[in-house]
């Protein structure tokens, strides 16, 4: 039994129809150092964590001061950013920013891991 031409254009439009639609679906938004870029609470409750990774020249702005940053690495898998950071001249530090997601995937808080220490930190304004 032989297809006609048509019905098989059809198919192909469709076809090619969904695998567009499924691409836009899964490359859209933004990227994970834009999301996480933004004014953060520590559990304090101070709004003290600035993170700029979104635009040049990216930092970590803690207490008031400026540390530069640059992304070693992007892991999607945890949802993390590696950062290299300068915490004085010449020297430089691993600091890791992941995001978690809430158990309804509407929100995420972030663990920042740096000094060998880790905080939670929230949008500032949220608690």
């Amino acid at each position: 039994m032989q297809r006609s031409p048509k019905k098989s254009c059809v198919t192909l439009i469709a076809a090619f129809l969904f695998a567009v639609s499924l691409l836009i679906g899964c490359g859209g938004g933004e990227d994970l150092s834009t999301q996480i870029s933004g004014t953060w609470q520590n559990g304090d409750g101070d709004c003290n964590v600035q993170i700029n990774l979104a635009a040049e020249p990216k930092t970590v702005t803690l207490d008031g001061h400026p540390y530069p940053a640059t992304i070693d690495k992007v892991d999607m898998g945890v949802y993390s950013v590696h950062l290299k950071v300068e915490t004085e001249p010449g020297k430089s530090e691993e600091w890791i920013i992941r995001q978690v997601w809430d158990d309804n995937g509407t929100s995420f808080s972030l663990a920042f891991t740096h000094n060998g220490t880790q905080q939670k930190l929230v949008h500032c304004g949220q608690s």
